[in-house]
């Protein structure tokens, strides 16, 4: 099928998906209470003015419980372990599928979806966003939060400098440095990137790997049908040591302390004007884009992110996909609930109200590009994307985590970007092999 073709008929479906009639389709349930846990990412506010539609219709009450990054996993995890049903929604970062899978916590979804194919619209849901949302073969989730990595620059800037909007690596470093310590442009720093030891700038290496032009583990080559045969790391040759320098270089463009950036001090540094370009997560662009927190609301626009020579842009999809407890003791009443958050029409709902667009229909939708018009470029974005670009297996936390120490000691000095990165290296193939994934 065309790519054309396939796209209208994701619309078709999708649109026909909306005309569901909510009242009939779910059940009641009266004196039901659900919880989700969920990241406190900025579209924690969107789903909590959305959820509301779901009480409305079936008399469940829901509570949304917000925690950081790493709270969420290790909380999500002991809960799962003490096999605890008071949590009955659970929303994980799509990277974390095979371990939460291999450790019984998520209910498979696949039985449940078939039963609702036609208004459940799932070919409508992004290719990455499907892909996040399985594990083996199996749907467990549904897609509702995809994020895509672009380049976010201040348009105000560029139009006065009369500059192009950077395509590669060099491009992004001299533009950086353009506006660096640029009388023209007092207080405002060319760049910030995800420094910080640990998570940040272990997401940071595997989102940017694949523009640089190498894989960080041996069968990971895009469109590859089996990504995991080969979980041998390669993350010590020289296009990967090349690409930690770049991090190190980058460093000379970004305000005191840009060594320990991370996702939210990248953001507000955008937001409040101190910096001409960064590359963010797309649910982040909504910070700049209010004006009661920005500065430059309506300045800023967005572009794919940028490439080394002789390479292309693979653009970094990542995000948050809604599952169901499997200990949770309310699973009709979850699952009534996934499935209607995540359809065509509850969906809309939550992206204009800033939820991040996780279908091809929200992506195409007028109104939603109109409101958010870095949404064209998310479109874009998908379709250059690899939905395993960062690893997803059981010890995908723990891989991503040691390698961010490695990163940013070689960013910070105390280790040569090589030194860095052979010990990165070392310590996941140790780490794979302990686990049985070598």
């Amino acid at each position: 099928m065309a790519i054309g073709t396939a796209l209208t008929a994701c619309s078709a479906t999708a649109l026909m998906a909306q005309d569901v009639d909510w009242t009939s389709e779910l059940g009641s349930h009266e004196g039901t209470d659900l919880v989700i846990s969920t990241i406190t990412d900025p579209f924690i506010d969107s789903m909590k003015s959305t959820v509301p539609g779901f009480t409305e219709l079936t008399g469940a009450g829901v509570a949304v419980d917000g925690f950081g990054y790493d709270a969420l996993h290790d909380r999500q995890l002991l809960g799962c372990s003490q096999r605890d049903g008071s949590t009955d929604v659970l929303v994980i970062d799509g990277i974390w599928m095979g371990e939460f899978v291999e450790a019984g916590c998520l209910e498979p979804l696949d039985a449940r979806m078939a039963e609702v194919e036609d208004s459940f619209a799932w070919d409508d849901f992004v290719a990455d966003g499907a892909a996040q949302a399985s594990w083996d073969g199996t749907r467990y989730c549904a897609p509702i939060g995809i994020y895509y990595g672009l380049l976010f620059y201040r348009t105000d800037l560029f139009e006065a400098a009369g500059m192009k909007v950077p395509e590669t690596f060099e491009e992004l470093k001299q533009a950086a440095d353009f506006f660096t310590d640029n009388p023209d442009f007092p207080d405002v720093y060319g760049y910030a990137m995800n420094n910080q030891r640990g998570a940040a700038a272990g997401q940071q290496y595997f989102e940017w790997a694949f523009s640089a032009g190498v894989s960080p583990w041996a069968s990971n080559t895009v469109g590859a049908k089996d990504p995991y045969a080969d979980l041998t790391p390669t993350m010590n040759n020289e296009g990967s040591v090349a690409l930690v320098q770049f991090f190190k270089d980058m460093t000379s463009y970004g305000p005191p302390g840009v060594e320990s950036y991370a996702w939210d001090e990248r953001a507000t540094g955008f937001a409040n004007g101190s910096l001409a370009m960064i590359n963010d997560w797309s649910v982040r662009a909504q910070i700049a884009n209010d004006p009661a927190t920005s500065q430059i609301a309506g300045k800023f626009a967005a572009a794919l992110m940028p490439h080394a020579e002789g390479a292309d842009t693979i653009s970094p999809v990542g995000g948050w996909v809604m599952c169901m407890n499997a200990h949770s003791e309310q699973k009709d009443a979850a699952w009534d609930l996934i499935r209607w958050f995540s359809s065509p029409g509850a969906h809309k709902e939550f992206v204009l109200d800033g939820g991040p667009p996780s279908r091809v229909s929200a992506m195409e939708d007028a109104d939603i590009q109109a409101k958010w018009p870095w949404t064209v470029q998310l479109n874009e974005a998908r379709q250059t994307a690899w939905s395993e670009g960062r690893p997803r297996h059981a010890l995908t936390f723990q891989l991503i985590d040691e390698t961010g120490i490695e990163v940013n000691r070689a960013i910070i000095g105390e280790k040569s970007p090589q030194e860095a990165m052979d010990d990165a290296n070392a310590q996941a193939q140790k780490m794979l092999a302990r686990g049985g994934l070598l």
